[in-house]
């Protein structure tokens, strides 16, 4: 079972350039397939990895307009794309990042980062929209958003992130309007293990969401222990699809290859990943035990995973990229570890490090982090110190 989730701030003692043009095509959850084996180089395409002050200023953030390299920088989490265009999550709203611009800036699209009192409002404009603690973001291949707001109970559905005219609603789980006066006890609105029409349907913290080819959801619904499918059907039909096997100890990233599912977490001694069958139900082991060298034989935590439509690529906590092949094959491609030294942070190049020699840092080992794959590009986001917030844009072979 995952780390109860929390506000990110808790963690780290808050409360919480150009870019050249990539393929404007690209699928918001896995990208398009590429035949390189590693990554070459990291170019810094937003935050700042030597920032030593403090996140608990969100009102110094420009809902309207934050140029990708300013500091403070945002607090930048979960994060998807398509083409050119980023979406990341700050936990209580959504930003979009357009690295095609001349001078990519952020614009916040949804939710509210600076309320004294969080909010989960789950029907109309974007705009208008909140959540309390979105945890998992997806984008379908039509253009919509999911998150998941672990505290809220619900999983939300933004129709266009990159629209003015972008509108959200709840397509599973808590239907109705809440602030933090109305959770239970553990912080979450009325849990429970309910599948059926999506507004039937219960949750305990829903959260690290992915997507396949057809609009279907995958969702870890962390305090129950498995993972459920949000059918893209009118009824947004939930089911479940994966129970945690006694030996697995969490699911921590997920993402879909070739119609089937795949889900990371720790074990002891080492880490897994299996494979579902979606039409089966059969499961198997692609990597299981101490498969990650550099993890030290240990548990690397693997927080964030996506597809490059041939291979897995897996971020481990301990701050290391690996290509996973379906056979089990483990390639280094980026990454040298975690660093605590803020001045080894400050003095990355921005505009290039190679990408064996990059220090990929993140503060939390089990929720938040996502990649991106688009045409031979890996975005991963990194935080330094815990406020260092960065991202990076890896170019793959």
């Amino acid at each position: 079972m995952k780390i109860a989730t929390m506000l990110f701030g808790a963690v780290t003692g808050g409360l919480l350039g150009g870019c050249e043009m990539l393929d404007p095509a690209g699928d918001g959850d896995g990208g398009t397939g590429g035949d390189g084996k590693t990554c070459s180089s990291a170019r810094l395409v937003a935050g700042s990895p030597g920032f030593g002050g403090s996140l608990d200023e969100p009102s110094r953030w420009n809902p309207s307009g934050h140029p990708a390299f300013a500091e403070p920088p945002l607090r930048m989490l979960n994060l998807a794309g398509r083409g050119s265009k980023l979406l990341v999550s700050t936990q209580q709203a959504l930003w979009q990042l357009d690295l095609a611009a001349a001078n990519p800036t952020f614009a916040r699209v949804f939710g509210d980062d600076v309320l004294s009192l969080l909010q989960y409002r789950p029907t109309g404009t974007c705009a208008a929209g909140r959540m309390m603690a979105g945890d998992g973001l997806a984008l379908l291949p039509d253009g919509r958003a999911v998150i998941g707001d672990a505290w809220g109970n619900g999983v939300l559905e933004l129709s266009d992130p990159f629209s003015a005219s972008c509108a959200v609603k709840s397509i599973a789980g808590t239907q109705v309007p809440l602030d933090m006066r109305d959770l239970m006890t553990g912080q979450i609105y009325e849990p429970g293990d309910v599948v059926g029409p999506g507004a039937q349907a219960r949750f305990r913290r829903p959260n690290d969401a992915t997507s396949d080819a057809a609009g279907n959801l995958f969702v870890w619904d962390d305090g129950n222990e498995s993972i459920k499918k949000i059918a893209n059907d009118a009824a947004r039909t939930v089911s479940k699809v994966f129970d945690l096997p006694t030996d697995m100890n969490n699911v921590n990233s997920m993402a879909t290859l070739g119609g089937k599912l795949y889900a990371a977490g720790g074990m002891s001694g080492g880490d897994r990943i299996v494979e579902i069958d979606l039409t089966t139900g059969a499961v198997r082991d692609v990597v299981r035990g101490a498969a990650f060298p550099e993890a030290g034989g240990s548990t690397g935590n693997p927080i964030a995973m996506t597809s490059d439509g041939r291979d897995l690529i897996v971020f481990l906590w301990k701050g290391y990229i690996y290509r996973v092949s379906l056979a089990g094959e483990v390639t280094l491609i980026a990454g040298k570890g975690r660093t605590e030294s803020s001045t080894e942070a400050a003095e990355l190049d921005p505009a290039g490090v190679p990408a064996l020699e990059l220090p990929l840092e993140f503060s939390d080992m089990v929720d938040y982090a996502n990649l991106y794959w688009n045409d031979g590009h890996l975005f991963v986001t990194a935080n330094y110190g815990g406020v260092g917030m960065s991202i990076w844009d890896l170019t793959c072979d």
